[in-house]
């Protein structure tokens, strides 16, 4: 049977507009196994699971992760946590270490989403790099997650191997091997080493891979499509240079694209803005793919669509 990833390669389906959505991350440290359903199926406590996975109805995404040199300890060891808002413009990235997750779980999680980082550990300055390995979410991200992570770590220098981690469940494992960096909240798919490597390299100065984008997290999926349009038109190096602010018809999109669009919101204009005083309205429709093709490995094939700009038309400055 032909894995999901492959399935949706060979539907053409393109990886622009396809990031899961959340303008901040929760990141925790959790070695062993995990489940289906990494926050309610793994080692950590029942109940700090269960607060945490209530945390995605405010809009946060709470991600567990692990390295292979660093095996499961007592559950009284200290762990990485890592919390970013990863808007345009107000991209921060906290990290502490702690053995008190129940804390963590008893965060004003609404006021997370809202950008209001809580007083956690300390500002971090380098970009942190998560690889999706979840096994127990798709076979993809076991399979191929797994080696990029083997291989990315072989390239790395010692020094540099805390920039990469291992995570569970992202979104989207029918563009496996994936990536998420924070605080950015760039996601990228369709990884091989070199440009996994390469997507560490650019996230150090700011930039992204961007024929391996699929989008930034705080923005909806056409916003996302629109965003890296015009930095590919426009030589846009630094990814916090741009900002999605609007539809201008006012129409409402679904989260998910891949469960189907209202035809009246087909079509989506945006403006896009630049700090330099720039701004594009970009044309971005919804189009069907051309075949059904696998969400996950071992389910049956559903529609998808994908998002397109069509156009991209100089706007009035903003400043």
């Amino acid at each position: 049977m032909i894995s999901c990833s492959l399935d949706a390669l060979a539907a053409h389906e393109p990886l622009a507009g396809t990031a899961p959505e959340a303008r901040c991350w929760v990141i925790i440290e959790q070695p062993g196994p995990w489940g289906r359903d990494a926050l309610l199926d793994s080692h950590l406590d029942a109940a700090v699971g269960q607060r945490l996975a209530g945390a995605k109805a405010a809009g946060v995404s709470v991600v567990l992760a692990r390295r292979p040199d660093r095996p499961e300890r007592s559950g009284a060891a200290e762990r990485h946590v890592w919390v970013a808002r990863s808007a345009p413009g107000g991209m921060l990235l906290r990290h502490g270490m702690t053995n008190d997750l129940e804390s963590i779980a008893a965060w004003d999680f609404t006021a997370v989403a809202a950008g209001h980082l809580p007083a956690f550990g300390v500002v971090q300055r380098e970009p942190v790099t998560f690889i999706c390995t979840h096994s127990g979410r798709d076979r993809c991200c076991a399979v191929e997650g797994r080696a990029l992570m083997t291989e990315v770590l072989e390239s790395l220098p010692a020094g540099r191997r805390q920039q990469v981690w291992e995570c569970s469940h992202l979104g989207g494992h029918r563009f496996a091997p994936v990536c998420l960096t924070l605080p950015s909240g760039a996601v990228h798919g369709r990884l091989d080493r070199a440009k996994a490597i390469a997507v560490l390299d650019r996230a150090m100065v700011g930039e992204v891979v961007l024929d391996s984008l699929r989008g930034r997290s705080s923005l909806i999926a056409p916003h996302q499509a629109a965003a890296i349009e015009v930095q590919r038109r426009f030589a846009v190096r630094l990814l916090d240079d741009l900002d999605v602010l609007r539809y201008l018809d006012g129409r409402a999109v679904p989260v998910s694209p891949s469960k189907g669009v209202d035809e009246s919101a087909r079509l989506v204009t945006a403006e896009v803005r630049h700090p330099d005083g720039r701004a594009w309205h970009a044309t971005v429709a919804a189009r069907d793919l051309e075949r059904a093709r696998l969400e996950s490995c071992g389910k049956d094939p559903v529609p998808g669509i994908a998002w397109t700009c069509l156009a991209v038309d100089p706007a009035p400055p903003w400043m």
